[in-house]
């Protein structure tokens, strides 16, 4: 069954191929992306500034009616007509948003397989068996093969994924002097690994949070090292996440292969932020998905 498969998904790609031998070029595939990118910005901009005035309008003048009841009823009237101009305005302005994001679906499902930037599968790689992507790789374009992203993809697929349990394996990474890390810090530690993702954790309201709560890590378990990998391509990207995040005085590192290093292919991390709890003796006891400070503090620490 899973080879009769794997040849139907081959043929259906060899035939996604053939038929776009007319496809402009990498850069026409990225103009056009970029281009649908910012016409959904400007909805999604137009949306904020129409719709969610009406119904906070609206919460106010009900929270009004609350504190004057002799004037309940048209306070509420009014508060009505707000809430009717809000929901009138948004399924016109999600019609919109539904038909932008369908052209960009279909922009990446064209292109899929001929350019590297429309190529989701590394991404989107717990979706499918090795042997399904392996066929979407070796069907990919020779651009895709050869680039960054199709070599992770290789990587994840030839490799066994290292799990809770196991050992930690070590590789190479860069501080914010650009000097390579020196994994011996960690020696006979515990370390509290915290990979990507601090804007998740905050959702952009708070950049202070995490680092406070590094500090008073620090204070209860001093023992415990945390280390923070940042995915970004360059020094000066490392450099303003420190900055934006308030780390100067923690361990971060970077691989500079965005969000395709050893941490994505080998440990298959996938939604950031994703921590491992590493003991001792080097081996992964625990990995979350974002800080969990019960574990951390009541059992890891202990």
């Amino acid at each position: 069954m899973r080879r009769i498969l794997s040849t139907l998904i081959c043929l259906t790609l060899t035939y996604t191929i053939t038929s776009a031998q007319d496809l402009p070029d990498n850069e026409a595939y990225k103009a056009r992306m970029d281009s649908l990118s910012n016409a959904l910005s400007t909805i999604l901009s137009e949306w904020n500034k129409s719709i969610p005035p009406h119904y906070r309008a609206a919460m106010r003048l009900e929270k009004e009616a609350e504190s004057h009841p002799e004037h309940r009823d048209s306070l509420l009237t009014i508060a009505a007509k707000e809430r009717e101009i809000g929901k009138s305005i948004e399924p016109i302005l999600q019609a919109k948003v539904d038909q932008c994001l369908e052209e960009k679906r279909a922009l990446v499902e064209k292109y899929a397989l001929i350019f590297e930037d429309a190529f989701p599968y590394f991404h989107q790689r717990n979706n499918y068996s090795k042997d399904s992507l392996s066929v979407l790789l070796e069907t990919a374009s020779s651009e895709i093969r050869r680039s960054r992203i199709g070599k992770a993809l290789r990587k994840f697929i030839n490799a066994r994924q290292i799990m809770e349990g196991e050992r930690f394996q070590i590789f190479r990474c860069y501080d914010s002097d650009g000097k390579r890390f020196d994994w011996k810090q960690c020696k006979g530690k515990k370390v509290f690994l915290v990979h990507d993702g601090l804007w998740c954790m905050t959702h952009g309201t708070d950049n202070t949070a995490f680092r406070t709560y590094l500090y008073h890590l620090r204070d209860i378990a001093p023992h415990c090292m945390p280390l923070i990998v940042v995915n970004c391509d360059t020094r000066e990207e490392l450099l303003a996440e420190i900055e934006e995040y308030g780390l100067q005085d923690f361990t971060v590192v970077s691989e500079f292969k965005n969000d395709i290093g050893t941490l994505n292919w080998l440990y298959n991390d996938d939604v950031t932020p994703t921590c491992h709890h590493i003991d001792e003796r080097g081996i992964i006891v625990k990995t979350t998905q974002g800080v969990d400070p019960d574990y951390l503090e009541k059992v890891f620490l202990k």
